[in-house]
C-alpha cells in the first residue's frame, strides 16, 4: 500500500503507472485540469482535486464540495500516462463510445494505492419514494399507454401518489406501498375516490401498486373493483438505474415543473 505525499512528478508517474498495472486503486490530492471529449465538450480551469482511478478502468474527479464528481469515465477505461512540459498527464480513453477525459496536473499533493478486498453483497433499503419515481420515470411499469398527470395530488384526505390516465381516457389512481398491501390501503384508497370524478363517459380506476397483497385483501379488492398491480423494490431500483445521469437530470426537471404548477 504505497503512500507518497508531495511526490515529484516523475517519481508520481511512476508509481501511478505500477499501481494501474497492478488494477489498484489510486487516489491522488493535485492541482489540475481536467477536460473532456467525446459525445459533448468540456474544459475546467485548474484547480485543487481528488482524483480517484479504479482497478475496473473508471475515473472520478471530485471538488471539494458537493458529492457528485464534476468528471467521471465509467468502467472499460484504459489508461495513459506522461510527464510532458512540466505536467504529469493522464488520459482516460473508454473505446465504446469513444470517449477521452485528460487530466493535467503541475503538482501532486498525495498519491496512494490499495488494493481494497470487498465480497459484501449490497443490500440498499428502499423507499416508496423510489418506486413512485420509477412510475414516474416509466409509466408502462404499470401499463402501456398509461401517461401521468400529477404526483402527490391533494385531496382532502391525503395525498395521491400517482395520478393519471390511461390509453382510453380514464383516470387512474394509484396507491403505492412497498411491502404487502392490507387492509388499510385498500381503504385508504377507496377514501380517496370519493374526492375524485373522471372525465365525462369515461371511469375511476383505483390502483394499488405493490410487491404483494397481504393475506386475506384479495377478496376486499375484487369487491371494491380495486386493481392490482405487483412492482417490486429491487424492479424499481433497476429501472431507476437505467437511466442516465442526463436523464435523471431531466426526470427532476419535470418533477419540479409539476411541483410548480400544483403550488
Amino acid at each position: 500500500m504505497p503512500v507518497f505525499v508531495s511526490p515529484e512528478l516523475d517519481q508520481a508517474r511512476s508509481e501511478l503507472a505500477k499501481a494501474l498495472e497492478a488494477r489498484m486503486m489510486v487516489t491522488m490530492v493535485a492541482n489540475c485540469t481536467v477536460s473532456y471529449s467525446g459525445r459533448t465538450g468540456s474544459d475546467m480551469g485548474e484547480g485543487e482535486r481528488l482524483i480517484v482511478l479504479k482497478g475496473d478502468g473508471c475515473v472520478l474527479v471530485h471538488r471539494g464540495r458537493d458529492y457528485q464528481p464534476v468528471n467521471w469515465q465509467p468502467s472499460g477505461c484504459v489508461f495513459q500516462t506522461r510527464v510532458e512540459n512540466g505536467r504529469l498527464v493522464v488520459k482516460a480513453v473508454r473505446p465504446s463510445p469513444l470517449e477521452t477525459l485528460t487530466i493535467e496536473m503541475n503538482r501532486v499533493e498525495f498519491l496512494g494505492a490499495f488494493r481494497l478486498k470487498d465480497e459484501a453483497d449490497f443490500v440498499l433499503h428502499s423507499s416508496e419514494e423510489e418506486m413512485q419515481k420509477a412510475i414516474l420515470a416509466e409509466p408502462g411499469l404499470i401499463e402501456h399507454g398509461l401517461r401521468v398527470i400529477d404526483f402527490e395530488k391533494k385531496v382532502a384526505p391525503g395525498f395521491v401518489d400517482v395520478y393519471g390516465i390511461d390509453s382510453h381516457g380514464n383516470t387512474v389512481v394509484i396507491e403505492i406501498k412497498k411491502d404487502p398491501a392490507g387492509a388499510a390501503a385498500v381503504k385508504q384508497l377507496a377514501e380517496y375516490l370519493k374526492y375524485l370524478s373522471p372525465a365525462k363517459g369515461k371511469k375511476l380506476r383505483p390502483i394499488i401498486v405493490a410487491p404483494s397483497l397481504a393475506k386475506g385483501v384479495l377478496p376486499m379488492v375484487e369487491k371494491m373493483r380495486i386493481e392490482f398491480k405487483p412492482l417490486t423494490l429491487q424492479k424499481s431500483l433497476e429501472t431507476l438505474q437505467k437511466y442516465t445521469r442526463s436523464d435523471q437530470k431531466a426526470l427532476k426537471g419535470w418533477l419540479g415543473q409539476l411541483s410548480e404548477e400544483k403550488d
